[in-house]
């Protein structure tokens, strides 16, 4: 009898200490903390001390033509704010406020839909760095861009000019004016009307999940931990024949050992002597291959085509701008 008595006043300690735990973190998520300093940095700019105590509450975004729902604002308060320009994360503005940010409102088109990753979660570990349940992962630094061509379905057009995409624009006219080699020469790129079957097909590669990605590419020889599909692309441009190398077998007919699968693209990275960041650059224009029946983008949120501009009398040369493109975060072990 005595046994039992203890043992149901172990349960029932534990039972409440998990109740306990519950309550506690359900009322002290990780986001209160972050807007409340943001309301003190508020208040100090501002100058006005009443605005240190404004209450704290869960916001988000809905979208229910896009199917997103996202969180993001609850850390990152200071993200429509000029004045948070100066701050760091996650209080700093958003840069391009007064420029192509005004032809984008957060209400409208939230935060997920460029930088994808996991838009209802509200915990800092699931929602920055590698998540492995997500079928698209948090884009970072020039990543970004490639998620424009979701709605601008004409940035791949000749002539076509998007400044506000810089790396596409970048990997536009390297892969059709200056490379060497072009893509489409063994790649089928719809957006560029080649058809070539010495290659896989690149033109909806950046509409598919981290995991249709994965089940196709081997990852063996991926130095980065990061085992997401940017990567790959960047680190098969630094040196293609490394990252598909092939694999050696018998040939039934000869005895001999061949090797088959290696790849067959040339390093453009060392033919044109790229840059780590022209190297991302060109990752992102890849990246940016969408499929529209995949993206399924509502027509409210594609806006009009822009017209042709005047082809330049010489292409314009790829050269580093002497600042490095932050690059997709760093894999949490």
């Amino acid at each position: 009898m005595l046994f039992k008595n203890m043992l149901f006043g172990i349960l029932s300690l534990t039972l409440v200490g998990l109740l306990g735990f519950v309550v506690y973190t359900q009322e002290n998520p990780e986001w209160k903390p972050y807007q409340r300093q943001y309301y003190r940095i508020l208040a100090e700019k501002m100058g006005d001390p009443k605005l240190a105590s404004t209450p704290v509450k869960l916001v988000q975004t809905w979208l229910p033509d896009l199917s997103r729902t996202d969180r993001c604002v609850n850390c990152h308060k200071g993200i429509s704010n000029p004045a948070f320009a100066d701050q760091p994360q996650p209080f700093k503005s958003h840069p391009f406020l007064d420029g192509y940010m005004k032809k984008h409102p957060f209400e409208k088109f939230g935060c997920t839909v460029c930088h994808d990753g996991d838009g209802p979660s509200t915990v800092v570990e699931k929602t920055h760095g590698i998540v492995h349940h997500l079928d698209r992962q948090l884009a970072t630094g020039v990543m970004v861009q490639s998620a424009c061509t979701r709605c601008h379905t004409d940035m791949h057009e000749p002539g076509v000019d998007y400044p506000e995409a810089p790396a596409i624009m970048w990997g536009k006219k390297f892969t059709t004016e200056v490379a060497l080699i072009k893509c489409g020469t063994c790649h089928a790129i719809r957006q560029y009307g080649t058809t070539a079957v010495l290659a896989p097909e690149l033109s909806g590669i950046g509409s598919r999940t981290e995991l249709s990605f994965y089940l196709v590419h081997d990852f063996q020889h991926v130095e980065s931990p990061k085992h997401l599909k940017s990567q790959w692309e960047f680190e098969h441009f630094l040196d293609p024949q490394k990252i598909t190398p092939g694999k050696k077998q018998i040939n039934k007919e000869t005895g001999q050992e061949e090797v088959v699968g290696r790849t067959i693209m040339p390093n453009f990275v060392k033919m044109h002597q790229l840059t780590e960041e022209q190297t991302w650059m060109l990752t992102a224009w890849v990246m940016s291959l969408r499929d529209p029946k995949v993206e399924k983008t509502p027509m409210a949120y594609v806006p009009p085509r822009r017209a042709p501009v005047l082809a330049q009398s010489e292409p314009a040369k790829p050269a580093p701008t002497g600042k490095r493109t932050p690059v997709p975060a760093k894999r949490k072990t």
